[in-house]
This record gives structure tokens, C-alpha cells and sequence, in this order.
């Protein structure tokens, strides 16, 4: 059997190179196709995993928007899938690239799986795209692999058939797991407690930076032995606007868009992090790290429920509140340390590769249907 992966961007590249490492010792061939979505990063995922593409496309061309760039990548994907044939296409999570694939694969008729299948804010617009991929992909993978319960059980509502759903863990952890002691905490500057930063939702573009900013300042005041370092975003005008309120401000320091391994060594020396990724959800709290979300729904709702992640939004005064009242009370700190992850042990891969090694598609793919005219 041939399984062709489709990635594009960092959070891809993480979580699927365990399973592709997990498929390497059983008897299916992997193909690894990547859409170039997110550039510089992308490269620098797979670089550290060792990762050679089987098939790089042309990158989405920068200046189209969000829908131009979808189609782009949708329509080298359909011609990639129907060159190289393979028996199922495995996406993950909620990029463009994962809802081109999975529509470029159907489109063929080839069965799709996706991975960390399930998520749901029930709320379209946050976070945007991502809550509408993965709800289109939902509606046309064959195989899904849910992260959590919780996940699984997003799928059943949506009418997704039992025996096609499979709880597995998040493949993010894995990732974790077997990056191991590459990453290493990194020493704290003059002994100050270092509390992580990141930002890059659209949703908290604009008037939501701004407040997010403004916090940032308001924590460093408030907290005397803390340096915030700030993890900046490659897309221009976010960075912009990081760097004229914040550069220069005495310990506040803002870094450069950070590898796999740098964030991990940055995280492990955290004492709080303030983020509205998806994947530092799952991240930080395996590391002992308690998050700060800056957002107002999540689609792991699973981290705070567990007491590992509380919902903060983007608003100066919940934010200053929130971080400030953990960072002053370390006894409150250290209870969302000591909760536990819930999003798997670290395994999922494996549990993942052994579905795919014995599943077989229910009917064949391609034929004349996938040229017919409509």
C-alpha cells in the first residue's frame, strides 16, 4: 500500500514525521508531498527531522489571497495525487494545505485520513480558517483520527460512522517525546523567570495585538524578576507592530521565528507562557508549563478542563490579571503544573500506523468518474 503525507507548514511537518517514522517499519510505502505553504518554516521542520520530500511544489505565490492560494495548492495537489496514485492520502489538522488535499483526494477518489481529526470551536470564525478545513475535511475523510475522547466524540455529532473514527493520543506529543534531549532548556537571562510569548491568529490581528501588547508591558511592570520574550511571526505587519511598542523595553526581549527544537528549549525554561497557538496547547502542558490561551474559544477544550491551560482572551485587563495573579502566587502556578496533560502518552503514531497497516479501502479509487464533465 502507498500513503502519500501532505504537509506544508511547521505544525504539519511536527506531527506527521512520527508517523511516518511509525509507517517506516511496517510494509506500507510513504510518499511525502510538500505544498511549501509556509516557507522558510516548513524547511526548517523538516530539517530537523531528517525529512527529505519525496515531491516539493511550487509554494502558493505570496501575494494572492487566502482563497487564491488555497486553489493553487488544491490544483498542483490534484495533479500530484492522480501522477502518483497512491491507495490514501493522510492530512493533518486544519491548514489549507490539509482541506486542498483532502478535497484534491476525493476529488480523485482517493481515500483520505486525517489526523488530529475532531477539533471543533463550533464557532467558524474562530479560529479562522482553520475551525471551516477541518470541519470540509471532516465531511470527507475515510479514516479519522481522533486526538481525545472528546474529539471522537465531535465526529459521532457530526455523523461521522463509529468504525471509522480512532482515538489515538496527538501525534504533537510524539513529537515531544522523541525530540527528547536534542532540546534543552535555555539558560535564563540574569536569573530572571522567563515568560513566553506568542501570537499569530488572525483573529488577534489589529485592535486584539494592540491589547495583547499593551498587557505585555502592564505584566513587566506589575512582576519584577520576569523577562517576557516574544517569539515573532514571519508575516510582516505583525512583526511591525511587535517591534514599535515593545523593542527597547527593558525585559521585554523579542526573538526571531524560532525552529522545532529552539522553541522546545525555550519552552522547557518557561515559567508561563502566553499564546494563542493550538499546538503549545498540547506542548506546553507535557513540559510543565501552564498556558495562558489568548483567545476566546479553543478546539482543546480538553487543557482546561484538565487545569493545564486557562481561557484568557485578548483583552489587557484578563490578560494582566490572569498572568499577573500566577506569576505573584506561585502555590496557584504550581497547580496547573502538577495537572495532567490529556492528550495522549506520547504513542499515537504507532497506534495510527497499525490502523493504516491493516485497513483496505471499502472501494476502488480513480475511473472515469474523476474526468467526466459536471
Amino acid at each position: 500500500m502507498r500513503v502519500a503525507i501532505l504537509a506544508g507548514t511547521r505544525p504539519e511537518v511536527v506531527k506527521l514525521a512520527p508517523v511516518q517514522a511509525a509507517l517506516a517499519v511496517t510494509d506500507v510505502e510513504t510518499l511525502w508531498i510538500s505544498t511549501e505553504q509556509q516557507g522558510a518554516l516548513n524547511g526548517q521542520a523538516l530539517d530537523t527531522f531528517g525529512i527529505t520530500p519525496d515531491v516539493r511544489l511550487e509554494p502558493p505565490a505570496p501575494e494572492r489571497t487566502l482563497g487564491g492560494r488555497f486553489a493553487q495548492i488544491m490544483d498542483r495537489l490534484d495533479q500530484t495525487i492522480g501522477r502518483l496514485e497512491p491507495d490514501l492520502v493522510l492530512v493533518q489538522g486544519d491548514t489549507s494545505t490539509t482541506a486542498a488535499g483532502a478535497m484534491a483526494a476525493f476529488a480523485r477518489r482517493v481515500p483520505v485520513g486525517h489526523i488530529e481529526g475532531g477539533l471543533r470551536t463550533f464557532d467558524r470564525t474562530q479560529p479562522f480558517p482553520e475551525e471551516g478545513w477541518r470541519c470540509v475535511v471532516g465531511q470527507l475523510a475515510d479514516l479519522h483520527f481522533a486526538p481525545t475522547d472528546a474529539a471522537a466524540r465531535n465526529l459521532l455529532r457530526a455523523g461521522v460512522a463509529q468504525h471509522r473514527i480512532h482515538t489515538t493520543g496527538n501525534t504533537g506529543i510524539d513529537a515531544v517525546r522523541l525530540a527528547g534531549d536534542r532540546a534543552t532548556p535555555l539558560p535564563l537571562t540574569s536569573g530572571l523567570r522567563r515568560v513566553l510569548v506568542t501570537v499569530h491568529r488572525r483573529e488577534n490581528w489589529g485592535p486584539e495585538l494592540e491589547q495583547v501588547l499593551a498587557a505585555l508591558v502592564s505584566i513587566r511592570n506589575n512582576v519584577a524578576d520576569i523577562e517576557i520574550v516574544f517569539v515573532a511571526h514571519a508575516n510582516p505587519a505583525l512583526r511591525e507592530r511587535v517591534d514599535t511598542v515593545l523593542r527597547g523595553q527593558s525585559r521585554i526581549r523579542i526573538v526571531d521565528p524560532l525552529d522545532y527544537l529552539g522553541f522546545l528549549s525555550h519552552l522547557k525554561s518557561a515559567t508561563l507562557i502566553l499564546s494563542d497557538s493550538g499546538g503549545v496547547q498540547e506542548e506546553a502542558p507535557v513540559l510543565g508549563v501552564p498556558v495562558l490561551v489568548l483567545r476566546d474559544t479553543t478546539e482543546r477544550a480538553e487543557a482546561v478542563e484538565a487545569g493545564v491551560a486557562r481561557l484568557v482572551g485578548a483583552q489587557t485587563y484578563r490578560i494582566v490579571a490572569a498572568a499577573t495573579g500566577l506569576l505573584i502566587h506561585e502555590a496557584e502556578r504550581m497547580e496547573m503544573v502538577r495537572a495532567i496533560s490529556p492528550f495522549g502518552d506520547g504513542y499515537a503514531s504507532q497506534r495510527i500506523a497499525g490502523v493504516i497497516a491493516g485497513w483496505r479501502a471499502e472501494r476502488p479509487s480513480g475511473g472515469a468518474q474523476i474526468r467526466a464533465a459536471v
